[in-house]
């Protein structure tokens, strides 16, 4: 799957697709500034290691992950610095929102906008395979840091009720079907 097959504008909107759904299960859960963090730098990380992989079953994806090593590759930072860069990157687009609700709004309209562009240019496996990479990249992202009261951490749960609403929503607005 190449780019010629998409708009400037439409494969901008792909390229965005996995930071918006992180925006999404970042903003889930009014959690302390700590945990906020923690969950920000672990999803840095997660997707730093998706750009990493080989075996991505989606082309579209594989794609989507060309593009963004491309953008990585311009950069003159490496390592544990390029990833707190990419941090405080997310980190500023987050601030720009005036609440966490108006920040997930608006990651989960991207995602329903991607959906919307995948059923006119793709076939359904291949937008069936993309769907599914942005909602398990998701679901690794709100699954990295506990949450809710632990002490010592003991207790606490994998993924919060506020994360899995907002993965169903990003199912939703993906249209995928379970």
């Amino acid at each position: 799957m190449r780019q010629q097959y998409f708009s400037d504008g439409e494969w901008a909107t792909l390229v965005q697709t996995p930071k918006q759904a992180i925006i999404a299960v970042a903003l889930a859960d009014k959690t302390d500034p700590v945990s906020f963090l923690k969950e920000t730098q672990a999803a840095v990380q997660i997707l730093a290691a998706e750009l990493q992989r080989g075996d991505i079953s989606s082309d579209l994806g594989k794609s989507v992950i060309a593009s963004l090593n491309e953008l990585a590759a311009q950069e003159t930072l490496q390592g544990e610095e390029l990833l707190l860069k990419k941090q405080f990157e997310l980190l500023e687009t987050i601030q720009t929102f005036n609440s966490a609700s108006e920040g997930q709004k608006q990651a989960i309209a991207h995602l329903s906008q991607v959906g919307s562009i995948l059923a006119s240019k793709v076939t359904a496996v291949q937008a069936k395979e993309f769907k599914q990479w942005i909602v398990d990249l998701a679901t690794e992202v709100a699954k990295s840091v506990k949450e809710g009261r632990s002490i010592f951490g003991v207790g606490g749960e994998r993924v919060s009720r506020e994360e899995s609403g907002i993965l169903s929503s990003i199912e939703a607005a993906l249209e995928v079907k379970l």
